[in-house]
């Protein structure tokens, strides 16, 4: 999504009232659990966000607690907040752990098992405050190929207790839609948040993830695995003569030349793309795994139950959901949910509504914001690329 088409999104959703009443400088009723959406987190905003939650009595709840308020099995604490982050980060170690444990609060991660991999345990902001690391050191790993939590640090996370580990699908996984290629791989596409916008590449042994195929790779018109969009599968080799143009040239030296996309889109083979349509009952099989797989793998590595999901990118569909359900899934988290400002205890758990982290200023109490301030900020953020 453009910049533009960003800064006006918002406006006009606040317009046509898609935020809680908070937002916009109303209350926040008793029985009102709002839940709020991290991704990166930046440790000087990050502690504010908490501090302005601990200053004015606000408590956090876990996956379990805030499912048994939505179900109406307990009435909602006063003040109870949740605070999700989704595809685990590598922030969520070295900046919202110690602040989290700092603040006495906790949090949701809905992690990506066919993502995380193995390794050992980052600095974190405590090294920072010792003279250890900087912050610029803690903010440079989510920008490379560590740019995600670590399987050590996920265990060391699960017996600290300050985050719940939940599933958001085996690989939050993009499919191709329509036999048109909209660009190459490139290498700053092949890993941390950017290989998540990748669709799964045919291989001749099956799908790849960006990290695993070849630069030059033709990349298709794509959309999220669980949505409701068909999936176009290419033949496996197409894309070679692209691959074998960049190997041959450099490898990644080939992207420093100005022309490399239109070199390689002029040894793109002549004609419509190869491949087939998805058959309904592949889609279904691929979206089952999706959810199975990601729920066995985590419960493996964490030794807890895992029951909630967050839908990648927000987007669901019919198949989805009731894939979730078969998989055993209690609650779906999702981000605008239409007509649903905010789930409410007895709303539906496979649809849960949340609200970005910059609105979490705007709940009331000492040193409340306003959404035009928030707003204002946003825009700042984005312009300077944060």
């Amino acid at each position: 999504m453009s910049f533009f088409a960003k800064a006006i999104e918002t406006p006009r959703d606040l317009l046509l009232g898609r935020y809680p009443d908070f937002v916009t400088g109303g209350p926040l009723p008793k029985g009102h659990v709002p839940v709020f959406v991290f991704h990166s987190l930046e440790p000087r905003l990050f502690e504010a966000q908490l501090r302005h939650l601990k200053d004015n009595g606000y408590v956090t709840l876990g996956a379990d607690e805030y499912f048994r308020v939505l179900v109406g099995a307990v009435p909602p604490p006063e003040k109870a907040v949740v605070l999700t982050f989704d595809d685990g980060r590598a922030t969520l170690w070295s900046v919202g752990a110690p602040l989290l444990k700092q603040f006495g609060m906790r949090g949701v991660v809905f992690l990506v098992p066919g993502r995380t991999r193995d390794g050992g345990l980052g600095p974190t902001l405590w090294d920072v405050r010792d003279g250890g690391a900087t912050e610029a050191d803690l903010l440079a790993r989510e920008r490379g190929p560590e740019g995600f939590l670590t399987w050590a640090e996920v265990e060391a996370l699960v017996r600290d207790g300050v985050y719940d580990f939940e599933s958001h699908s085996m690989f939050h996984a993009r499919v191709a839609v329509a036999p048109e290629v909209v660009d190459f791989l490139t290498p700053e596409r092949r890993h941390g948040y950017a290989a998540m916008d990748v669709p799964w590449i045919s291989g001749r042994d099956g799908d790849l993830l960006a990290h695993e195929a070849g630069l030059g790779t033709p990349l298709l018109r794509s959309a999220p695995r669980l949505s409701d969009a068909a999936r176009f599968v290419e033949e496996p080799g197409f894309g070679d003569l692209c691959r074998e143009l960049v190997e041959r040239e450099g490898g990644t030296a080939f992207f420093g030349r100005r022309d490399w996309r239109a070199r390689l889109r002029g040894v793109l083979p002549e004609g419509p793309v190869p491949g087939r349509w998805e058959t309904a009952e592949e889609a279904a099989a691929a979206i089952d795994r999706e959810l199975r797989e990601s729920r066995r793998v985590l419960e493996e590595r964490t030794g807890r139950a895992v029951v909630h999901l967050c839908y990648p990118w927000h987007a669901s569909s019919p198949a989805a959901v009731a894939a979730a359900r078969a998989a055993g899934y209690r609650t779906a988290f999702c981000g605008k949910v239409p007509g649903v400002p905010i789930t409410l205890p007895g709303g539906d758990p496979l649809a849960i509504a949340r609200v970005g982290e910059d609105w979490l200023f705007c709940l009331p109490g000492r040193g409340r914001r306003s959404a035009a301030a928030v707003l204002a900020a946003k825009w700042q953020r984005a312009l300077r690329g944060a």
